[in-house]
């Protein structure tokens, strides 16, 4: 029996910033399959060497340093990781000499675009939404959950060959320059600024993430949210659209006072696990795509009262002396931050901060109402505190000391939220290694945190 990779075999490719989500998951793909491959990557070889020990590739085709253009002589395609901007000098002069360049996304689907793929980007909730599908669509099917999530597609490979669905989460970068890559079902959630520094404009960044149906057809589908305003103006080529809506009842599926509505199903906000008020939306249209997979209402309905959400985004972590405590670590965008907000009438003490991806954060003067004192840290933290203005604000440049801070401000009635809206990377591998250490950290300051204590959201 041929296999999918006889294609490759007279390839040589070159795998483009060496990673352990991307990278590494690629390379040894490439030797489970006995296809040629060379590395390329800024770092020193002394860095990557953790990595390499798990892969037998002989040193000499690893390029360290500056990714220059002598790296592509004998390459026939190029494999580059979502972190990697295409603009660097390498990937420029591969595409003049019109070597093929794809991302992890467009790779795969070239190896499985029989799969039923289920694709889902926005600027917030991706993760929620894309946990949230797989659940549903988990009640009677073989279900693959991989991409931004944190999983690379190719660690799941053999995985996917044998599963009914594939649900990705992709994120802007993933979604650049598409070559094939075709989902059956797909969603965009929302939009609004990030990646500036990326992207120059929320235009480029709109266009970028609509290229999720680039290559769709008349067979497949497109959730379209027309809540969102650049969204609902996009008017999608070729695919089927349904509608969303928390404001227009005649959608295909839409949300009106506290019940979501679908297929002749009615289903109380009240009687979902998943709390805040932005989870509406990430709760609509995960009905919408998995009702559009062939799931029957009723399944979908229990299935989503059931979820409980995924961890630091929005995370309920519990109470202690009254105060009640929420992680939102992965909240890397002003709007993330708004809606956690929205979730609550007041005495929110919140903790903003991180890598600095020059984001506009006025917006949030406007919930200053909310906030009884802001606590910043970190690279963009001064920044921050600046631009929102409030009068109970501080700045501390280290993490750790800006949750001790916040800890102490804390008084019987109030809440406790850390939610960045900046990526962790200026003190943090992750959102999840800066979750981790928030809670830890506020236990050690709080108190053990009663997890059945009653929340205090509103929304």
């Amino acid at each position: 029996m041929a296999s999918r990779w006889d294609r490759f075999r007279e390839d040589t490719f070159l795998v483009v910033g060496f990673t352990e989500l991307t990278g590494l998951a690629v390379a040894t793909m490439f030797e489970t399959h006995a296809i040629r491959y060379k590395i390329s990557d800024l770092k020193p070889l002394n860095e990557l060497r953790p990595l390499l020990a798990r892969l037998r590739i002989a040193e000499q085709d690893v390029f360290c340093g500056p990714q220059v253009e002598q790296q592509l002589q004998g390459i026939t395609k190029i494999v580059l990781s979502p972190g990697v901007p295409r603009s660097i000098v390498l990937i420029a002069e591969a595409v003049r000499r019109q070597i093929p360049v794809l991302g992890d996304v467009d790779f795969l689907y070239d190896l499985i675009g029989d799969k039923k793929i289920i694709a889902i980007t926005g600027t917030d909730g991706k993760t929620t939404t894309t946990t949230l599908i797989a659940q549903i669509l988990e009640t009677g099917a073989k279900v693959v959950v991989a991409g931004n999530i944190g999983v690379p597609v190719f660690s799941k490979y053999d995985e996917i060959l044998r599963c009914d669905f594939l649900v990705l989460e992709v994120s802007s970068f993933m979604l650049e320059d598409l070559q094939g890559f075709r989902p059956r079902i797909s969603a965009v959630i929302n939009i609004a600024q990030d990646h500036v520094d990326r992207y120059g404009s929320l235009e480029h960044y709109a266009e970028v993430k609509l290229n999720i149906i680039r290559h769709c057809t008349s067979e497949d589908i497109f959730i379209q949210n027309l809540d969102d305003a650049v969204i609902s103006s996009f008017v999608p080529p070729r695919v089927q659209t349904r509608t969303v809506s928390r404001s227009r009842h005649g959608s295909d599926y839409f949300f009106a006072d506290g019940v979501f509505f679908f297929r002749g199903q009615a289903l109380r906000y009240s009687d979902c696990l998943l709390r805040g008020a932005h989870n509406i939306e990430n709760i609509l249209i995960a009905i919408a795509v998995t009702c559009e997979a062939g799931v029957t209402p009723h399944q979908v309905a229990r299935a989503v009262t059931e979820f409980r959400g995924v961890p630091h985004r929005f995370q309920y972590l519990g109470r202690c002396r009254g105060v009640t405590v929420y992680d939102d670590s992965k909240a890397t965008t002003v709007h993330a931050v708004e809606g956690a907000l929205r979730s609550f009438h007041g005495n929110v003490v919140l903790i903003m901060g991180g890598r600095d991806k020059f984001l506009d954060f006025s917006p949030l003067q406007t919930h200053a109402h909310r906030v009884k004192h802001l606590v910043c840290y970190g690279e963009a933290g001064e920044r921050i505190r600046d631009t929102i203005g409030l009068t109970d604000s501080d700045h501390l440049p280290c993490f750790q000391d800006a949750v001790a801070r916040a800890v102490s401000l804390c008084s019987e009635g109030d809440v406790l939220l850390l939610s960045p809206g900046c990526t962790s990377w200026d003190q943090f591998p992750d959102y999840a290694a800066r979750g981790v250490e928030f809670q830890q950290f506020v236990c050690q300051r709080l108190g053990h945190l009663q997890p059945n204590g009653r929340e205090t959201s509103s929304g």
